[in-house]
């Protein structure tokens, strides 16, 4: 985990991944700590960054930076960098999910954290202002009544696709709190602008 400054940041990218047959866990985490420190903290508009792991045994990228362009040029950058190649080498491509979301509210990577609930989806009717506005609900009058809830946003991938992003204590009180979501009179309405076979979900723990 690294945090390269204390900025607001501006765009997410989340890539899920599987490591290739024959690496180690160890030898994962190691290549990914060497690629934060090695390539990612000298890469202008980097803010954040983590590695984090699901039930499913799958991997996942958690990269905040200033802008989506700082996360493009950081892409092209690192085909040429051997710590990222390193990296990069032990991940199985064919199983790699990137997505890359706007944050268009004032947002903090929270100081200390273990999980992060991650979740997309489309709208039935694509209102994105209305959508912002139930948020920005159930920030106040649910998600705030919880110890447990260090932050949470909801960002865009494109015109109609969605993310919410949670950051919570431990797994177990992170997902129970997102569980509770369900026939809430606060967040229901959420639920309800969605298109259920569009939602995705996972919670994700933090490793490095």
């Amino acid at each position: 985990m690294i945090r390269v400054s204390n900025e607001h940041p501006k765009a997410m990218e989340f890539t899920s991944f599987k490591q290739k047959e024959g690496v180690t866990d160890d030898e994962l985490i190691r290549a990914a700590m060497a690629f934060e420190s090695e390539f990612l903290t000298k890469q202008p508009g980097v803010i954040f960054h983590c590695l984090v792991r699901n039930f499913s045994g799958d991997y996942a990228n958690v990269l905040f930076a200033k802008a989506k362009e700082d996360i493009s040029n950081l892409e092209k950058a690192a085909r040429n960098d051997p710590n990222a190649g390193a990296f990069f080498g032990m991940i199985d491509m064919g199983s790699v999910k990137m997505t890359t979301q706007s944050i268009e509210k004032d947002f903090s990577v929270p100081a200390h954290f273990s999980c992060v609930e991650y979740g997309s989806f489309s709208l039935k009717s694509n209102d994105y202002d209305t959508l912002q506005r139930v948020s920005e609900s159930i920030e106040r009058d649910y998600l705030s009544q919880f110890e447990n809830t260090r932050a949470h946003f909801v960002g865009r991938q494109n015109e109609n696709l969605y993310t919410e992003v949670t950051f919570g204590a431990t797994l177990g009180k992170t997902k129970e709190v997102c569980m509770g979501y369900i026939g809430n009179p606060i967040c229901q309405p959420m639920l309800d602008m969605a298109d259920e076979k569009s939602m995705q979900l996972d919670f994700w723990y933090v490793i490095a």
